[in-house]
């Protein structure tokens, strides 16, 4: 998403959206805010065309395309993680892909947050000349999120085979885990496209933050250390931890998530869904006039 919608692509037009066709289900609810997110939902071809349009123009013109996604990963990560592993004295089989899946995981949370707090700027050619249901552009940063979390997911399981790791049925563990992952995104890109309206040094501010965060958040380096040291409140309080461990362990150590780290990731969301809501009726109505 680096350039700034003005005009509206007529292919959207034949992609089944009827703003006048509305479920008398979904009309009779009172909740505006529920009843967009419904609309919303319904359309999805809208914002699944927006999303891979997305995906496209910015691998535009480009000879190797989204493969870079798979090229970036792997230099990174192999380079990355030879490294650290000898720093952290971690044995490099169990290294590799917990690194692997801890970065695909941040990058996704992180994407749908930088990215949430440009949903509606550059929609603004969208929002002041067609009546989509807001909640369409803030999906459409899902989609263009979730792509390279599904093939980062692929290479995960590639570099698992390669290094002769067990692979069982408990890796579906982690599928209540992507879900909570993906609610919080939801949330996380809802709550950043709203608020960054107002406030437009917001998604500048959140990128320096997380870039703080990156360093502090056990990606590449395990829980364990952190304890050794006394400095168990470094993730103790970050909840961007608890989204990566409650889909990293299943896929790492086949077996569910501790009780702890799943409690504290429904408690998480219910706060981000009160934000979202909050956030959400206050500017709602506002967002046209503030573009």
């Amino acid at each position: 998403m680096s350039h700034r919608l003005q005009t509206i692509d007529p292919a959207l037009l034949t992609l089944g959206y009827c703003p006048w066709a509305i479920d008398p289900i979904i009309a009779a609810m009172p909740a505006n805010l529920i009843k967009d997110n419904l609309r919303a939902i319904r359309n999805w071809r809208v914002w699944f065309h927006l999303g891979m349009a997305d995906i496209r123009n910015r691998f535009a013109r480009s000879f190797v395309g989204p493969l870079w996604i798979v090229l970036n990963l792997g230099l990174w990560v192999g380079g990355i993680g030879v490294i650290y592993a000898a720093l952290y004295r971690q044995e490099i089989h169990q290294y590799l892909p917990f690194l692997t899946i801890g970065f695909v995981i941040w990058n996704f949370l992180t994407q749908t947050i930088t990215d949430g707090g440009n949903a509606f700027v550059f929609a603004e050619g969208y929002i002041k000349q067609f009546t989509y249901p807001k909640q369409i552009y803030v999906l459409r940063v899902l989609v263009n999120s979730v792509v390279p979390l599904m093939i980062g997911t692929v290479i995960f399981f590639i570099v698992t085979l390669l290094l002769a790791n067990p692979m069982g049925w408990g890796v579906f563990w982690a599928i209540p885990g992507f879900v909570m992952v993906l609610i919080a995104a939801y949330l996380h890109a809802s709550i950043m496209a709203y608020a960054s309206v107002r406030f437009r040094d917001l998604p500048h501010g959140m990128t320096s933050l997380l870039q703080v965060l990156f360093f502090v958040t056990p990606i590449m380096f395990p829980v364990s250390i952190l304890k050794e040291r006394g400095l168990d409140f470094i993730y103790q309080l970050n909840p961007l931890y608890y989204l990566i461990e409650v889909a990293r362990e299943p896929m790492i150590n086949l077996r569910p998530a501790s009780t702890e780290v799943y409690a504290i990731t429904a408690a998480y969301l219910i706060f981000l869904f009160i934000v979202t809501i909050a956030v959400a009726k206050r500017f709602d109505k506002r967002v046209v006039y503030m573009l």
